[in-house]
């Protein structure tokens, strides 16, 4: 019989001491969770922009300041002269194939330039229209077009012009651009040409031959820009005899 109580003592000190123990881990755990500072907005961590760490694997879209000059109403980018004219300045978001370059922007002011390089290289233009009211067309603005077929200018421009979708001064003197993709094998290059444009004749596939208004004396004077790799790459039938 004491051997009995003994026994049962034991196991109700096992058993005291375990709930005791569960007790204090309560309490403890209790302490903690209110001891821990609450999370602050502030510092949550966020996507950096430019980064790709939203998703593993993933690009995300870099936020960029857009400063003027802007994108217009036609897509194009202009510099305002502060004279109430302006200059064209790049190709912008416009993605029309047939470029028209109006002679007043959406700003009101009279388009006077084109400046070097404005559109050069563009991918995605066919055609392009230039008003009376530009007065300078700036260095290879339209150089590099790889799908131009045609230029046109307004006929009341005393600057340039377009003979056959080919881009000239007024004076007919200088050549400034023959689109790459133009019709045709053959041009035909009036003997009042004394200059051609640095890569007037870049990358035109398919001309072959030129048939020159002057003689071979008279051709061996013109001043040839560089990179005009297809105008030397072709055959040349002089119109004159010496």
């Amino acid at each position: 019989m004491r051997s009995q109580n003994q026994i049962m003592m034991v196991a109700l000190a096992i058993v005291f001491a375990i709930a005791l123990a569960l007790t204090v881990a309560m309490i403890c755990l209790s302490a903690m969770q209110n001891d821990e500072p609450e999370p602050d907005p502030s510092s949550t961590l966020l996507p950096t922009p430019g980064t790709s760490n939203e998703f593993p694997g993933t690009t995300a879209v870099q936020t960029e300041l857009i400063t003027s000059p802007v994108d217009t109403d036609d897509g194009l980018l202009y510099r305002s002269n502060g004279n109430g004219t302006c200059t064209l300045i790049g190709i912008g978001s416009c993605r029309d194939a047939f470029v028209v370059i109006p002679s007043y922007a959406p700003s009101g002011e009279l388009v006077a330039s084109i400046a070097p390089q404005a559109l050069m290289g563009c991918q995605t233009v066919t055609a392009i229209q230039v008003p009376e009211t530009v007065t300078e067309i700036g260095s290879l603005a339209f150089a590099a077009c790889p799908n131009l077929i045609y230029i046109s200018v307004s006929d009341s421009n005393p600057f340039y012009c377009d003979i056959e979708g080919v881009l000239y001064s007024a004076d007919g003197k200088t050549l400034i651009l023959y689109p790459p993709l133009r019709a045709g094998s053959s041009l035909f290059l009036p003997a009042s040409v004394t200059r051609i444009e640095d890569m007037a004749f870049y990358q035109c596939i398919y001309l072959t031959s030129i048939r020159y208004g002057g003689s071979a004396a008279q051709w061996e004077t013109i001043s040839i820009g560089s990179k005009n790799y297809s105008l030397t790459a072709a055959s040349v039938i002089y119109s004159a005899r010496e």
